[in-house]
Formats: C-alpha cells, sequence, structure tokens
C-alpha cells in the first residue's frame, strides 16, 4: 500500500484512534484502582484508629495508656510498613506501635478538633515516604478531656507496589483487546472498501468486453458514483457513434473525388497521355493511401472498450467475398474456428482485420489458404496462412508500419497490412509474420471475451 492508499489512511486512523483509547483506558483503570486501594487503605487506617481510641485509658497509676492496641501483627513486627502512634498533648507523652522501633510518624502541626481525619505524606522510619491517617480528639471526661492526635500509616511504596502490579496484570488484557479491536477495525475496513473493489472488478469486465455498464448492484453510498460512471461510459458511446458516422461520411466525401480522379487518369491514358497520366496516379495513390490510413486511425480512435465480436461469424463473411474474386476462385480454403469464440473488438474492425489478412493471403497464395484459431498466454490468435512466397523477414516491419507496396506489380494502395497492425494496436493486440510447414502466416492476436450478446 502507498501513502495515498485509502486502506491505509483509514488503517492508520483506526490504529491512532485504538492507540490513544488504549492508553486512555489504561490510565483511567489504574488511577480508578488507586483509588479503590486508597479508599480500602483509608477504611482500614480508619479502623485502626477507631481500635485506638476505643483502647486508650488509664492504669494503675492513672496514667494513660493504650490499653488495647489492634491486632494486627505487622504492628509488632519493626519496619514492617504499617504503623500507628498516639501523642497526648497535655503530657507530650507519645506511644507508638512496635513496628515504628524508635522512630515517630512526624506529623504536622495540629489541626482544630473536628473528627475529621487528615491524610498527610510524611517521611517514615526507615526513608521512606508513609502515607498517614490521623485524627486530632478530646477523650471523655472520665479520662480527663485529654486532647489527642492518633494516627495510622502505611508505606506509600506499598500502594504504589499494588497499582503497578494491576497495571502488570492488567496490561495482557489490554493488548489483546487492542489486538481484537484492531483486527475487527481492519475487517470493517475490508468490509467498507469492498464495493470498490466490486467496482474496479466490474469495469475490468467493461473493458474485457463482459459487460456494458456498472448496473445498480451497489451499496446506497456508492451508487452515485457508478450511476456517474455509467452515465459517463453513455455519453462516451454517443460520442463514439457520432465520431464512426463522421469518419464514414468522411471517407465516403473523399472517397467520391478520387474516384473521379481515377477516371480522369484513365481517359488520359486511353488519349495517350502516358506521362501526365502516370504522374496524377502516383499522386492520387499516394494521397488515397494517407486518406484511407488517417480515415482508417480515426475510426479505431472512435472505437469503445466494452465490446465483443464472433470470430467465425466475421471470417466467414469476409471469406464468402473473397472467394468470389478471381484470386479466392483459384484457391483451395480451409477455415477451422469454432462457432463460439469471441475476441475484444468492435465486430467491424474484425472485419476490416480478417478482410485485411484474408484478401492479402489469397492474392499470393499459389494453391491453397488455411484460417484457423491457436490460444496463446491466455490470448485467441487468428492464423491465416497460404503457401504463397510470404514476406521476407527484412520487410515484414515496413509491411506493417509504413503502408508501402512491397509488390508493384498488383494493383492497391498497399494499406491492407498497415491498417490491420492499426485496428490490433487499437484492441490492445497486434499482428505477426511466421514461415511454418511450408506455409506463411499471418497471425492476429486478441484478447478473448465472453459474452452471449457478441456480433
Amino acid at each position: 500500500m502507498n501513502v495515498g492508499s485509502l486502506k491505509l489512511r483509514l488503517l492508520l486512523g483506526a490504529s491512532a484512534f485504538l492507540l490513544c483509547a488504549m492508553l486512555i483506558a489504561a490510565i483511567a483503570l489504574a488511577f480508578l484502582f488507586e483509588r479503590h486501594v486508597k479508599t480500602w487503605i483509608d477504611n482500614e487506617l480508619s479502623s485502626h484508629i477507631d481500635q485506638l481510641i476505643a483502647g486508650i485509658d488509664r492504669d494503675a497509676d492513672g496514667k494513660l495508656i493504650v490499653k488495647t492496641a489492634p491486632s494486627d501483627p505487622r504492628f509488632s513486627r519493626p519496619l514492617s510498613g504499617l504503623y500507628w502512634q498516639a501523642a497526648f498533648e497535655s503530657t507530650g507523652n507519645v506511644i507508638r506501635s512496635r513496628s515504628l522501633w524508635d522512630s515517630t510518624i512526624g506529623i504536622p502541626p495540629p489541626a482544630d478538633i473536628d473528627d475529621h481525619a487528615h491524610h498527610h505524606r510524611v517521611a517514615g522510619p526507615s526513608g521512606q515516604t508513609l502515607y498517614v491517617l490521623e485524627k486530632r480528639i478530646e477523650l471523655p471526661a472520665r479520662l480527663g478531656r485529654e486532647r489527642v492526635r492518633i494516627a495510622a500509616a502505611v508505606n506509600e511504596a506499598d500502594v504504589d507496589k499494588a497499582v503497578m502490579a494491576f497495571a502488570t496484570s492488567l496490561t495482557p488484557f489490554l493488548l489483546l483487546l487492542g489486538a481484537l479491536l484492531a483486527a475487527a477495525a481492519w475487517i470493517q475496513v475490508q468490509l467498507g472498501l469492498r464495493p470498490l473493489a466490486s467496482i474496479r472488478d466490474r469495469i475490468a469486465t467493461i473493458r474485457s468486453g463482459q459487460a456494458h455498464r456498472l448496473g445498480t448492484n451497489f451499496p446506497e453510498e456508492v451508487q452515485p458514483l457508478t450511476r456517474e460512471i455509467d452515465t459517463l461510459l453513455d455519453a462516451r458511446d454517443r460520442q463514439i457513434e457520432t465520431a464512426r458516422a463522421r469518419a464514414a461520411d468522411l471517407a465516403h466525401g473523399l472517397n467520391t473525388p478520387i474516384q473521379v480522379l481515377i477516371g480522369g487518369i484513365e481517359k488520359l491514358k486511353s488519349k495517350g497521355e502516358a506521362t501526365i497520366a502516370a504522374d496524377l496516379e502516383a499522386a492520387t495513390q499516394n494521397m488515397q493511401r494517407h486518406v484511407e490510413r488517417q480515415l482508417a486511425k480515426a475510426r479505431l480512435q472512435a472505437n469503445g472498450a466494452y465490446t465483443a465480436a464472433r470470430v467465425r461469424s466475421a471470417v466467414d463473411r469476409v471469406a464468402a467475398v473473397v472467394r468470389k474474386t478471381p484470386d479466392g476462385a483459384r484457391r483451395m480454403w480451409s477455415i477451422e474456428i469454432p462457432e463460439d469464440l469471441r475476441v475484444v473488438i468492435h465486430p467491424d474492425d474484425l472485419s476490416e482485420a480478417a478482410g485485411g489478412l484474408i484478401e492479402n493471403a489469397a492474392r499470393h497464395a499459389r494453391t491453397k489458404v488455411s484460417i484457423s484459431v491457436e490460444h496463446n498466454d491466455g490470448d485467441v490468435l487468428l492464423r491465416v496462412a497460404d503457401d504463397g512466397p510470404g514476406i521476407p523477414p527484412e520487410q515484414q516491419a515496413e509491411a506493417l508500419t509504413r503502408g508501402s507496396r512491397l509488390d508493384v506489380t498488383r494493383p492497391g494502395s498497399g494499406l491492407g497490412l498497415a491498417i490491420v497492425a492499426d485496428i490490433a494496436e487499437a484492441w490492445g493486440g497486434s499482428v505477426s509474420f511466421e514461415h511454418t510447414n511450408e506455409m506463411f502466416s499471418a497471425v492476429l492476436r486478441l484478447k478473448p471475451a465472453d459474452r452471449a450478446d457478441a456480433a
């Protein structure tokens, strides 16, 4: 796919959108999980603080102590990552969990008593950052209404590790989801662009002669495009027919004065003006050659690209005419062509091309003319062979390109094979020559077609 590919653009756009969506989803899920973890930690720390508040009492000496500490065993393990602390403001006495060892939780100065928990981030006993939940309360009257700041803390790194572990566990599932969504996007692009591929294939059938129009068997979204293409083809058909009609009119209009000139030349010959007649005849033949060649090219340029013709029908029509000529009547004829064989070419052009080859073969054959077809590399080869001398290899290119007369002993303009070559080229084919089994063959190569309505 090149840079301008619509499929590439759609896939890149979908991929970019999916990548952004997956990144946003990953960040959002990690954020939500972190909030969930912190909410859970807040609940746990708040529960520990409530246990500490409930466990404050006086000992036998009347000193305030934490008589009942939270039961979590991590509070008893030094530097375990879970800590508590109770600081009595009047005496400055600080009671802490064994897990703090000989450190304290350095919480900021006290706030007003509001029975609300406050969050802090402070340095821990081993330099780590602690996530602290702290309450400042006033004890009941039986405990002397002492003000106490009670804090419970956990290593913030443990929270980060939990979030990272969640993100790590989530990554494979996000990658799998991304792959599935990418595959779905690719399938969607393929299905979305399939009508364009159908249009391409349909245009190929039009070009090969298997169809005339795109039709309406397409999704609603692309039907305006197909209608415009069909309208364009209709307009082109009309232009082609107009051009062919104008070429025919021009040929008729030019042929009449040329025939008048030819008649005048014959009169000059009969009056003994041989020199003048010869000069006029050469000029007239040269003019006739150019007119016929240019008219043939003009008509070929007006040909459509979606028509087909039956080979056998065209050959039979031409052969029937040539057999009635003096040259054709003296030859033995062999035609081996299937009835249903069709090629991509206008029927008139096929008749003219086959006529040029068959007339040339009948003119130069000694005793027989053979017409057959072969298939080679997917193309149809119309082979017109005769047992005449053929065209020398050094003159074959000249015969196809110049339109000159290689045999000046016979009448004619010398345009037959050149026009055949023009016709073949106009329809994507070619003309070549071969010498096989004492026979000289002119081979017309054309594209095969498969249409029931071929002429």
